[in-house]
């Protein structure tokens, strides 16, 4: 008898160390899983801050190249401008020495 009362104890005493061992592996499993949880979550957080960053940047260099396009596009209407009043101030003043020529030839 003893020895069965015995034996039992050993087989309460192993079981209760197990369950205690559990918890404290679960305690450990919990605080490792809420620390990769935190960390994910300050990951996520500076990928998205860096992301809006990166927008920003995005847009203000499209409003930069904008800029600049506007400004390209107004310099060179101003000199196809200028180059055609250039053509046109040429060719009145052709048209002008050609009937000089013509009239002093009628003389």
């Amino acid at each position: 008898m003893k020895k069965i009362v015995l034996f039992v104890a050993t087989i309460v005493a192993v079981s209760l160390a197990s369950c205690g061992g559990n918890k404290a592996n679960n305690e450990e499993s919990t605080k490792a899983a809420q620390n990769l949880k935190d960390s994910v979550a300050a990951v996520a957080a500076a990928a998205s801050e860096a992301a809006a960053d990166k927008a920003v940047e995005v847009k203000d260099a499209a409003k930069q190249a904008g800029e600049e396009l506007k400004q390209a596009a107004k310099d060179k209407a101003e000199e196809v401008t200028n180059a055609a009043k250039d053509k046109a101030i040429q060719a009145i003043d052709d048209a002008a020495n050609a009937a000089k020529k013509q009239l002093g030839e009628n003389k």
